[in-house]
């Protein structure tokens, strides 16, 4: 099986070095949530990283025509072309066709054109490694920002680097700090496992998005598992250090146990006029999304209207419809159910579950060293950003792009990735 991955590893082409390198630049501006505003209110908001993407995409894209070959090329699933089907479906059912449009443009941007780009330049291990060290740069700088904004933000909702809030922040560093964290523990240099060590612990203390915090614990304990035997008790360690910061410091603690415990909205702002006790809209809407599932069984009320139903009454019966509640707070299976039916819920649980199956072996598939702890990492990024979007999406801008890429090098490193395989050269 390795020899036939090698194999055609060495008949593909190279992406020569000026579409690798514009690519890495994609890569370094693809957590952040820097956008252009169509209408400042309403949008849409279209994200620079995403201009830049298209623009990425069409230089790849004229190198494979001048080369004239598809070899080498990986396809999407075919659970995410199903996706892309059931919401094309669903958007017939649409109230606002713009909406859906935009929604569709934007599934086949990160999982179809952006997940190819990413598989067919990230193809051999040196342009692995490069690609994580380009990612950690914004990563380190969301980081730092949010240490100044921990310490100095009265509201634990500003704390969100460049990535506007704490919930899309906390979901970021969610799905990125496991490939750290594996990285670290199976690196043999000692001051690369001091430094990512240390890169970790912070980060996870600078989220303050319940329940979050203790998504990224909670793999994080998982992936001790998948520790060698000289670096399971500093792992260990490390674990339940963050997890008593979380615990007992006071700012995180009144994030995950104090906010995370109470179920009730507070502050004026989230209060109807008639209820002086009112559910936290993030678990009260789970209700209606549910409703609106039942109501829209097989396509929903159509891809990316979901907000523009969510809020009606025959929804939400006699549960109080508070005004306003948190951003990026929505159950993302819950929002592809309510907008595109039990057939895209499907398609959704399909696409990530396969990615879970296949990102659990791929830590056998390389040898000892930083390469097998990118492979444990990415399955601690997987398995926390499927559990990362039952309480906020994914599917936005800062991390949906990031998303694209945890799932290629996924693909890359199973098709023998970081084997060394000496590519084709297509510099001349």
């Amino acid at each position: 099986m390795a020899n036939t991955l090698e194999s055609k590893a060495a008949l593909k082409p190279t992406a020569p070095n000026w579409v690798y390198y514009a690519t890495l630049l994609l890569i370094a501006i693809a957590p952040t949530q820097f956008a252009y505003a169509v209408d400042a209110k309403h949008g849409p908001f279209v994200a620079y990283s995403d201009l830049l993407l298209a623009a990425v995409l069409a230089l790849w894209v004229l190198w494979r025509l001048t080369r004239r070959t598809v070899e080498g090329l990986v396809w999407p699933p075919g659970a995410v072309i199903g996706l892309l089907i059931v919401a094309m479906l669903s958007a017939g059912r649409a109230e606002s066709l713009k909406t859906a449009a935009i929604e569709i443009f934007q599934l086949g941007l990160y999982f179809v054109a952006a997940y190819m780009l990413f598989v067919d330049l990230l193809d051999r291990r040196e342009r692995i490694r490069t690609a994580l060290i380009v990612l950690a740069v914004p990563t380190l700088v969301n980081i730092l920002i949010g240490v100044w904004q921990y310490a100095t933000a009265d509201d634990p909702f500003a704390v969100g680097g460049v990535l506007t809030n704490r919930n899309v922040y906390s979901a970021y560093l969610a799905m990125v700090l496991p490939v750290a964290f594996g990285v670290m523990v199976w690196a043999e240099q000692a001051w690369l496992r001091w430094l990512l060590g240390c890169g970790v612990a912070v980060g996870a203390v600078t989220m303050l998005a319940p329940p979050l915090m203790w998504v990224l614990v909670a793999v994080l304990a998982v992936m001790t598992g998948f520790s060698p035997a000289r670096a399971r008790a500093a792992a260990s360690v490390l674990v339940i250090l963050i997890a008593l910061a979380v615990m007992l410091v006071p700012r995180n603690r009144d994030a995950a146990i104090v906010e995370l415990l109470d179920p009730a909205e507070q502050g004026p702002i989230y209060k109807t006029l008639d209820h002086d006790y009112v559910v936290k809209k993030r678990w009260l809407e789970w209700q209606p999304a549910l409703s609106m599932l039942a109501d829209n069984f097989a396509l929903g009320v159509g891809v990316g209207n979901y907000q523009l139903n969510i809020g009606r009454s025959e929804f939400y019966g006699f549960l109080p419809n508070v005004k306003k509640s948190e951003p990026d707070t929505n159950n993302l299976y819950l929002v592809i159910a309510g907008s595109m039916g039990f057939a895209g819920l499907v398609c959704l649980v399909a696409y990530v579950g396969g990615w879970l199956r296949r990102a659990g072996t791929l830590w056998l598939l390389v040898e000892d060293g930083w390469a097998k702890g990118v492979a444990v990492g990415l399955l601690g990024a997987v398995a926390s950003l499927a559990l990362t979007n039952v309480f906020s999406s994914l599917f936005v801008r800062g991390t949906g792009l990031v998303w694209a890429l945890m799932f290629a090098l996924v693909i890359s490193i199973s098709r023998g990735a970081m084997n060394e395989v000496p590519p084709v050269d297509d510099t001349e």
